[in-house]
């Protein structure tokens, strides 16, 4: 007999009373059409809840399920219960509010006890997980409050990020609610915790400040607990507390970063007192010792301010600009370039670092290689970063001749630096056309590509490629293995 899902979790639990980094259920948790992309546990629910991802609605199966249960026929709920979620996209989320209706309609017609029966069984045999949040939802509508080993067994299922979701829906049924979900967060690092930020009970200073300490640190995004963090905790009276320190400062940083990266989330737009938080935070700002971080959100909040317009933002944006503008903060930003790692911002804030970047390149091309999307674009400064790329690479023995050959893993590494190279060449008509050249010569896909795509550019800038580029793009067009390159090369007219 196979190790049911229980089992799995229950066997890789650590010492630290969390699952491993990286653990996943052994079931299938991915829908066919999307069985080549690996997603952590939890991804799918998690895509339903905040990107609205298409779910399943028809219940009757599970009806059928519940009624056969009812009537103490185990074997037949419990095959139909598989059968029903042996569609891979078929998830038990979108049916939560459903069948939860479905049975509070129909309650005197449920033996709640055999129900029960069904539902501890299923926890603790099951492989699937869908199966076993079907049967969590069971509990969920059921006394377990002074059932001391049914919440043992969802404490620990609660550990996997697939399955805390609907152990937080049991949780919310005990009286200490809050101190049980909680727990979930504390031992979980993605999408379970998310999931615990979101419906815990944030009316006690114990809970507020563990949301404000760790409430936004999860291996997902900050964006997705930001918000509701903020609204917990009441992040703008937070900035206003006389308490408030520099340690305090620096883990704000991460919930303002968090709200400012909307995206397709509801963040800093969404909460009625945007003007205090941004407010209170760039206060709060003031005379600290600020690190690349916490200057790169103050940049980030003059990005958000250029574009929202709303009461207070003229007088906000005034305040920021002084504050960016204050010597403190230029000082700590030219020290930033001196320990080479404060390029970008110094390019956000107009601080001319050309002269560091490329001694950085030279010095380190591996770490910092990627700065040449950042470097102004005159002759005199392709030249230089031109003459480190010959150096640091060896463009000869890369141009080995075309292969169907993705470039997955680190020793690809120098042809992904060739690669960003030319793409950031496209506005630069003519310039590095022996780039041009060994990218077309080399076995990984994305060089090729990115070289083709360049040229298409330079062509509209009516650009006259020397023989020698021609000649390459003609050999190419002889030797390509792949076909979707072979399409690229036909929009190339030379």
């Amino acid at each position: 007999m196979s190790t049911s899902l229980f089992e799995l979790i229950s066997d890789n639990i650590q010492t630290n009373d969390m699952l491993p980094e990286g653990f996943r259920l052994s079931g299938d948790t991915l829908t066919q059409s999307q069985e080549k992309v690996r997603l952590v546990d939890g991804a799918l629910d998690g895509m339903y809840l905040f990107h609205n991802l298409p779910g399943n609605s028809e219940i009757e199966g599970l009806i059928e399920i519940i009624n056969e249960a009812s009537q103490h026929d185990f074997d037949a709920a419990d095959y139909d219960l598989h059968d029903f979620f042996s569609d891979k996209d078929c998830r038990m989320l979108p049916l939560v509010e459903k069948i939860e209706q479905w049975v509070n309609d129909n309650t005197d017609t449920i033996d709640a006890e055999a129900l029960f029966e069904f539902a501890a069984n299923i926890i603790v045999k099951t492989g699937n997980p869908e199966c076993l949040k079907f049967a969590l939802v069971l509990l969920e509508m059921m006394d377990t409050d002074d059932n001391d080993a049914v919440k043992d067994v969802v404490r620990t299922l609660a550990r996997s990020e697939e399955l805390t979701l609907f152990s937080i829906f049991v949780a919310e049924t005990w009286k200490d609610s809050t101190e049980a979900i909680l727990d979930f967060a504390k031992h979980t690092r993605g999408w379970g915790r998310i999931h615990a930020v979101e419906h815990i009970d944030a009316t006690s200073g114990k809970v507020k400040d563990w949301l404000f300490h760790e409430g936004v640190k999860n291996t997902i995004g900050a964006a997705y607990s930001a918000r509701t963090v903020a609204e917990k905790i009441s992040l703008g009276k937070v900035f206003t507390n006389p308490a408030f320190n520099s340690d305090d400062y620096l883990l704000a940083r991460p919930i303002m970063e968090g709200l400012l990266n909307e995206g397709s989330l509801q963040g800093i737009s969404s909460m009625k007192d945007r003007s205090g938080i941004i407010g209170g935070y760039l206060k709060q700002s003031e005379n600290r010792t600020h690190t690349p971080e916490t200057v790169a959100t103050l940049l980030d909040i003059r990005d958000y301010l250029s574009n929202n317009i709303f009461a207070e933002s003229g007088k906000l944006s005034d305040s920021l600009e002084k504050l960016l503008n204050s010597d403190s903060i230029k000082n700590s930003v030219q020290q930033f370039i001196a320990e080479k790692k404060g390029f970008r911002l110094a390019c956000r804030m107009g601080i001319d670092c050309r002269d560091e970047i490329l001694n950085a390149m030279s010095e380190d091309f591996s770490t910092h290689a990627s700065l040449v999307d950042i470097l102004p674009k005159d002759t005199d400064t392709l030249g230089k970063l031109f003459a480190i790329y010959r150096e640091k690479l060896p463009l000869q023995m890369m141009a080995s001749g075309p292969k169907d050959n993705l470039g997955i893993g680190e020793e690809y590494r120098p042809y992904h630096q060739l690669s960003f190279l030319v793409q950031n060449l496209a506005d630069t008509a003519g310039e590095g056309e022996d780039f041009i050249i060994y990218s077309l010569n080399c076995p990984v896909n994305a060089n090729r590509q990115m070289a083709l795509s360049t040229l298409e550019e330079w062509l509209k800038d009516d650009y006259v490629p020397s023989t020698a580029v021609k000649n390459a793009v003609w050999k190419l067009k002889e030797q390509e293995p792949a076909e979707d390159i072979r399409n690229l090369l036909e929009k190339i007219k030379i």
